[in-house]
């Protein structure tokens, strides 16, 4: 029975691509492989958006009936990264057994941990990860076009990542997390669907079936750019609001990686079975929604409205 290893050292991983160079041939075994983990936790800092990647990597591989087994290397119980991948939910997702000597508490407006999303709990979740951005006194402005984008990424792969272009068949991944010291939230949505190339040129109605991957990732982002099964506006509006905000969006997808701040760069990647997608969001850089959506636009209206209906009088909550 081959077997594949993949050595994953976190003290010297430092970008979501080295990570995901790494986890690049796992997207390559068969069903009669094996493939082997060897991970070392003891970065520095851990980051959940970069747990989330080899998690997502360990249950596509189960999904396909793929044998995986593992270890740890210098692996140190009750220390602050292995209490962390706990609280996050990693080993959980490994099926890896680790004995708790902490309490949890609600990590309600400060992180979510690694959660599976699908057409039955993605409101829930998206509410959760709202709540953070709610909690921690992000620019209302901003916020009525996070709350549309988010909720048009999430969508996207309940509605891409399936097979079939089944609407809301698809699931994925999802993290968030607020870091107070540098005023930013941290997210990250992974699925291992079938990307952004295969999404655009194999649906029978799509305007874009000559596409090449490259011009599949590069243009996903541009409005108007869909395979029929929506508006094409999601990308395109979160985009702008990364531009507006200064923070960073980064969509991985087959052998492409397209990072968007100022500029939009593309370039080749290692595979990744799926999509990724990483955002970086300023929460003390205000947003005018009406710079993206028009002077016409009544989302804000609508966001307040959601707003108060689901979470009440936020100064009761700070």
């Amino acid at each position: 029975m081959p077997q594949t290893k993949i050595l994953i050292d976190l003290r010297y991983i430092n970008s979501h691509s080295d990570l995901a160079f790494r986890l690049a041939p796992a997207f390559s075994a068969n069903q009669t492989d094996t493939v082997f983990f060897e991970i070392n936790l003891n970065a520095r800092f851990l980051y959940s958006d970069f747990l989330i990647l080899i998690a997502s990597t360990v249950q596509y591989l189960r999904n396909n009936g793929i044998q995986v087994n593992g270890r740890f290397i210098d692996f140190k119980e009750e220390s602050n990264v292995s209490n962390y991948a706990s609280r996050v939910n990693f080993f959980k997702i490994l099926q890896f057994e680790y004995k708790e000597n902490f309490s949890r508490r609600n990590p309600r407006g400060r992180f979510t941990e690694i959660k599976e999303f699908n057409s039955d709990n993605v409101l829930d979740i998206f509410n959760e990860i709202m709540r953070i951005l709610l909690l921690n006194r992000t620019d209302e402005d901003m916020l009525t076009a996070l709350d549309y984008c988010l909720w048009e990424v999430m969508d996207n792969t309940l509605n891409h990542a399936g097979e079939d272009f089944g609407r809301y068949e698809g699931r994925g991944l999802v993290c968030a997390q607020y870091f107070p010291a540098t005023h930013e939230v941290r997210l990250m949505i992974v699925d291992n669907g079938k990307g952004i190339h295969k999404a655009l040129t194999t649906h029978p109605n799509s305007d874009y079936k000559e596409f090449s991957e490259t011009q599949a990732v590069e243009r996903c982002i541009e409005k108007g750019v869909t395979n029929s099964e929506g508006r094409g506006f999601g990308l395109w509006a979160t985009s702008e609001l990364v531009r507006e905000n200064r923070g960073q969006l980064a969509i991985h997808s087959g052998g492409h990686r397209l990072n968007c701040s100022n500029i939009k760069q593309v370039g080749l990647a290692p595979i990744w079975q799926g999509t990724t997608t990483f955002l970086r969001i300023n929460t003390d850089v205000p947003v005018n929604h009406r710079v993206i959506f028009g002077e016409d636009s009544n989302l804000k209206e609508e966001f307040i409205e959601r707003r108060d209906k689901l979470f009440g009088n936020l100064d009761e909550l700070w």
